[in-house]
């Protein structure tokens, strides 16, 4: 049976990959910047400190993983979070992070598997060093194509300049090497047909790419015990607070929208451009960056998620959002279109479209009994969104590989 090795100099949701493909005998190690394997005797510690420092390492910790399968190249995400907090540029500080690690994975890890899974933006490498041993390499490539994404960019800054620093030009240098990564891969996995559809415009071969979209952790992100039947209702944004998240467009629709018995919570890192905060309506509430289960709580208490993204690959918060029994209004371009069947779980709105984005958040709210049968709809195909899913989704990959 081919072996895996999996490396991402992050986490995000490569953890989750090599659990799963460990608990089906594929993994034959995990390269990643730190994490803590909870059978070893690090992952027994963690469970002495402080429950504030448990919660900021639980993207950290691997549920099934035996310590000798996994393999941290601390230094370079030291030295990234040093720079980081310097002032240092973060696109060229997780550049130097990622280039490091990929040179930090000894010749040995390479010789002891059949395919390397590597994921954008850290890669390059990577797949130049698999090629040259004869292994397969497998990009995973978790948003839309960079050049795309450049383009969007773009735009995004004439149309929305007070919002520009939250859409930054990404170095020539940089997108020649996902380029490279492209070029290198026998199989690129994608998590959308939004992603799939902006690799095969910048001329990426058809028959490389793979849709296998994510799962999330069923057992965390969890419905209400039972729906809200009284007070505001409630529609929830997670995300940075950016313009490529759409968050321009969705206060431009919540302020078209009077007399509305609703409140919007907003949760993500950084903050309003200047003057924005202050004109926000009582009705709008800055909550803040979260932790997982702190987002995971806040789910519970809401009653829809509203995503209104420029360009994602598929933000894995609507995945966490339908899990916990939240109908989506969300774009295409956040890669809701392999999640919503309009009317039945939610509704897709053009990107950049806040009457669009308006006219469906009016709609939940004044047609009383629509929020339950979208709820229903939701809940009917939420086993679909496991991690143990896309884990098989993944096996199933492999063995038509092999």
């Amino acid at each position: 049976m081919d072996q895996v090795l999996i490396a991402h100099p992050g986490t995000q949701y490569a953890l989750w990959l090599a659990d799963e493909l460990h608990q089906r005998g594929r993994l034959a190690s995990f390269h990643t910047g730190f994490a803590v394997a909870s059978k070893g005797l690090a992952g027994r510690a963690l469970g002495c400190f402080p429950s504030s420092v448990q919660r900021r390492l639980a993207n950290r910790r691997l549920r099934t993983l035996p310590p000798a399968k996994v393999h941290s190249h601390p230094l370079a995400e030291l030295v990234a979070l040093l720079r980081l907090r310097r002032g240092w540029d973060g696109e060229r500080a997780l550049h130097l992070r990622n280039e490091r690690f990929q040179q930090g994975i000894p010749k040995s890890a390479f010789l002891g598997c059949g395919t390397v899974v590597g994921f954008d933006t850290s890669s390059w490498i990577l797949a130049r060093r698999a090629k040259a041993l004869g292994k397969r390499f497998i990009l995973d490539q978790s948003i839309g194509h960079p050049l795309a994404k450049e383009r969007e960019y773009a735009r995004l800054r004439v149309r929305y300049p007070a919002w520009s620093a939250s859409v930054p030009r990404k170095a020539d240098a940089h997108l020649a090497e996902e380029r490279e990564e492209h070029e290198l891969a026998d199989v690129i996995v994608v998590p959308s047909s939004f992603v799939r559809d902006t690799l095969r415009a910048e001329g990426v071969a058809a028959a490389k790419i793979r849709i296998i979209p994510f799962g999330t952790d069923l057992n965390l992100f969890r419905p209400a015990d039972s729906p809200r039947s009284s007070g505001a209702m409630v529609f929830l944004f997670v995300g940075s607070l950016s313009a490529r998240k759409g968050l321009p467009v969705l206060l431009e629709a919540w302020r078209s929208l009077a007399g509305l018995n609703a409140e919007l919570w907003l949760v993500g890192s950084g903050k309003l451009p200047e003057g924005e905060s202050d004109a926000l309506p009582p009705s709008v509430k800055l909550l803040g960056l979260k932790s997982r289960p702190e987002v995971a709580a806040l789910m519970r208490q809401a009653d829809v998620f509203v995503f209104p993204s420029f360009f994602e690959g598929l933000a894995q918060v609507q995945v966490e959002a339908l899990a916990s029994g939240l109908p989506l209004i969300a774009t295409r371009e956040a890669g809701a279109e392999d999640l919503v069947q309009e009317g039945q779980n939610g509704y897709l709105v053009p990107a950049g479209d806040a009457p669009a984005t308006a006219r469906r958040i009016e709609e939940l709210t004044r047609t009383p009994g629509l929020l339950g049968t979208l709820r229903q709809g939701v809940l009917a195909q939420r086993e679909q969104l496991s991690w143990k899913v896309y884990g098989d989704r993944w096996a199933q990959l492999l063995d038509e590989l092999s």
